[in-house]
Order: structure tokens, then C-alpha cells, then sequence
């Protein structure tokens, strides 16, 4: 991930309280409630609307299932659901392998029905209900949040090359899932999960890749699943840590360029887990050798890097000029395009 985005204080971000209330307080707590159904009244007073006011297929019927389920789970059950909820949230120290996840096939495990009507639950929270204005009037808009998120940054924080809408677009990019809705119950809503991003990142490469996984499949079977470290997209570290890019070329650079007549690697010690994930997930290494293969880079080479050397700037001044905004326009990738061309030479 090039860079981090800053963690925002929103009211959006308080609908997770009212998600841990419902299953901390009420759900996996129905063996030691009298009532043999769910009930309104067994929740807050401040969020019964959010369940009441919306279309009962979207919250009220799966969370009733859910009720009726936990009833008869055992106390080791119950207690796994719980630090589910607790440690399915907590994103960062997921991403840092210090806590272990509680994933759907889980909870399969433990009752296959139970595990569908939680994802219902999930789904339909984001998909649906936080669209209507039980939720909206109280918790502001999502497409508010992603604009207050992003602000005027135009560039995808997970690839660093393509580009999102930012807050004076009347349509925003997708807010992907980090660790992905259909792998991970509990974070569906959890803004620390929520992350823009482009198109490109979103529905080409990542889809439903588990983040802290990495599986391998044959014939549609699992035959390994290792626990993988990946940056958190909302990193405090200050400063984050910096990712070079470096690429070589085997053959005098031309305009015909392939990807297979270079070659990329991607540099940051002590996070070499990270960045394996940050590639699997986004197709980094990929991405970054078409773009130094396309068109637009050859003319940025030709029209504005060739000119700049003849009218006398050296290569050390010119790369040190886009390193000064480094991660601005692709300089990141360009300086080591360009060291590339010229270490052929």
C-alpha cells in the first residue's frame, strides 16, 4: 500500500456500536434471557428504529433467526461468537497476524444456520439498510463518509497509479470490504474496514481475496491456507513505511516495449510479508509493468524527461525534482522507470 488514509471521526463510524450492542448484549446472550424470541424491547431504546423502521427481511427476520439458534448453543460456542465480535474488529492487529479471526467456515462448524442468517444480517446492513433514513438521519450518509474519507486525493491508496472520485464527484468509487464481507462476520460496517478504492483494484484483482490468507486452490479445493501479515489501510505509523519500486530492463528501451522485457521489484525491509500480500491482493507487480509498457509512459519519457535532459538538467536533478512529490502522478513509479532505462544505458 503506497500511503495510509487518516482515520476520520465521523458519526458514521457509531453504527458499530449499535451492531456489538445487538450481539454482545442481546444475541449471544438468549440462553440467559427469559424471552424464548427475540423481542424489541431486549434492545436500546436508541436503536430499535434502526430495526423497526427498516424492511424486516434486511435486519428484523435474521436477527430473530439468530436469536432462536443461540438459544440452545453451548457456553463454548456463545463465548467463541463473542471474541468473534470483539476480535473480528479489530483490523489492525488482524493485519499485524496478533489475533486470530473468526471466519464464516467457523462458524459453520458451529451451526450452519446461525453462520447464513449472520451474513444476511451483514449484507443486508450494508447493502440496504444503512442506505434508509432510520440510519441516515442519525449516522449521516455512506456516500458522505467516502467523501469526508477521500477529500480532493485522486489517487487509489492501494496501487498508487489509478484514480478514485473525490468529494466534487456526484458519484463516489466502490468502499471496499479490506478484509472481505464473505470471509469475515462482525466488520461489515466497521470503518476501519471500508476503504476506497479504484476500479481497477476493486473488481479486476482483489474481488473477494482473503487479505490475511493466502489460499491456494486446486480443482476447487483447498490444499493450503497460511496466515499472511498486510498493511493496515489506516496505519498510524508515522512515518509510514516507504515502498521502492524497482525495475530493470533487459533491452534498449523502445516503443514496443512488453512486460517481459522488464523486470520489478518491490522494496521495503522488515515488511517483506506485507508487501507479498499488498502484490497477491492487488496485482501490484502486474499493474505496475503495464504501465511502464503503455503509451503514456513512452511519451513521458520521450516528450518530457528527453526534453528536460536537453535542455541540460542531469538524471540525478530531474529524478530528485519528482522525488520531492514522490507520491504525487505516479513520481514513485517513474523514478524507478526511469532509473531502469537509464541503468540499460
Amino acid at each position: 500500500m503506497i500511503r495510509p488514509y487518516k482515520h476520520i471521526n465521523s458519526k458514521f463510524h457509531k453504527i458499530q456500536s449499535f451492531v456489538n450492542h445487538l450481539f454482545l448484549d442481546v444475541i449471544l446472550r438468549a440462553p440467559d434471557i427469559p424471552n424464548a424470541t427475540f423481542d424489541i424491547s431486549l434492545v436500546l431504546p436508541k436503536y430499535q428504529s434502526l430495526i423497526t423502521e427498516v424492511n424486516d427481511e434486511y435486519l428484523l427476520n435474521p436477527i430473530s433467526e439468530c436469536f432462536v439458534i443461540c438459544k440452545v448453543l453451548s457456553k463454548k460456542h456463545l463465548k467463541a461468537l463473542k471474541r468473534g465480535v470483539h476480535q473480528n474488529n479489530k483490523i489492525r492487529l488482524l493485519c499485524n497476524g496478533d489475533l486470530t479471526p473468526l471466519e464464516y467456515d467457523d462458524i459453520d462448524l458451529i451451526n450452519e444456520e446461525l453462520s447464513k442468517h449472520i451474513k444476511i444480517f451483514f449484507d443486508k446492513l450494508y447493502d440496504e439498510a444503512v442506505k434508509k433514513a432510520a440510519f441516515y438521519n442519525i449516522y449521516g450518509k455512506i456516500d458522505d463518509y467516502y467523501k469526508e474519507l477521500v477529500g480532493k486525493s485522486r489517487t487509489c491508496r492501494c496501487c498508487g497509479i489509478n484514480k478514485v472520485l473525490i468529494k466534487f464527484h456526484s458519484k463516489r468509487s466502490a468502499l471496499d470490504h479490506y478484509l472481505p464481507r464473505n470471509h469475515f462476520p462482525f466488520t461489515s460496517i466497521n470503518t476501519n474496514n471500508l476503504l476506497p478504492i479504484c476500479d481497477t483494484c476493486n473488481s479486476k484483482y482483489k474481488l473477494g481475496e482473503n487479505t490475511i490468507f493466502e489460499i491456494v486452490k486446486r480443482n476447487s479445493r483447498i490444499i493450503s491456507k497460511n496466515r499472511k501479515r498486510a498493511f493496515f489501510p489506516f496505519s498510524k505509523i508515522v512515518p509510514f513505511p516507504r515502498i521502492d519500486v524497482e525495475i530493470s530492463i533487459n533491452k534498449a528501451f523502445s516503443d514496443n516495449m512488453e512486460p517481459v522485457d522488464l523486470n520489478v521489484d518491490l522494496v521495503c525491509a522488515g515488511y517483506e510479508e506485507h508487501i507479498g500480500s499488498w502484490d497477491r491482493l492487488f496485482g501490484i507487480k502486474e499493474n505496475y509493468l503495464a504501465e511502464c509498457c503503455s503509451e503514456e509512459m513512452y511519451m513521458y519519457y520521450e516528450e518530457q524527461y528527453l526534453a528536460d535532459l536537453n535542455f541540460g538538467k542531469t538524471h540525478d536533478e530531474y529524478i530528485e525534482a519528482l522525488e520531492r512529490n514522490r507520491l504525487g502522478d505516479m513520481n514513485f513509479l517513474r523514478v524507478a522507470f526511469l532509473h531502469g532505462i537509464n541503468n540499460y544505458v
